[in-house]
């Protein structure tokens, strides 16, 4: 298991420091979706992947209904989701519409994080990744 990257360069000149500078970019060679994942989860155990399919169809029911309560949704090993909200300007609250200045409402994903023994904090998600170099692509010079 590796995750892909490759190199592309900086074209904003907005940011002096960064412009013209070459940064590694994560490359995702596909989707995995509820069944692909059902079926993996079914080899690492005892439960059916129907059964597992079940589970994860009402686990996104479940957490739209918590969400659009207000509440955050934390899944242990994984992390915390919740709302958020992006809106206009207002110069008074009483001025406030939702119809007209809510511009999105938007799932935020804060990833478990632990620490380590030396104090490191390190997500639960990306511990242990390997990163290689994205082979057969025109590699810049």
């Amino acid at each position: 298991m590796a995750l892909f990257y490759k190199f592309r360069q900086n074209n904003d000149n907005t940011k002096p420091k960064a412009y013209k500078k070459w940064f590694a970019r994560a490359v995702h060679t596909e989707t995995v979706g509820i069944r692909e994942l059902s079926e993996q989860m079914q080899c690492n155990s005892t439960v059916k992947r129907s059964d597992i399919l079940a589970v994860l169809s009402e686990l996104a029911e479940t957490m739209t209904t918590e969400l659009q309560s207000g509440r955050k949704v934390h899944l242990e090993g994984i992390g915390t989701f919740m709302l958020g909200i992006s809106s206009r300007g207002c110069d008074r609250p009483k001025d406030f519409r939702t119809d007209r200045d809510v511009v999105d409402v938007h799932v935020v994903f804060r990833p478990d994080t632990y620490r380590t023994r030396n104090g490191v904090m390190k997500h639960a998600l990306t511990d242990g990744t390997r990163l290689v170099e994205m082979p057969h692509y025109r590699k810049p010079e």
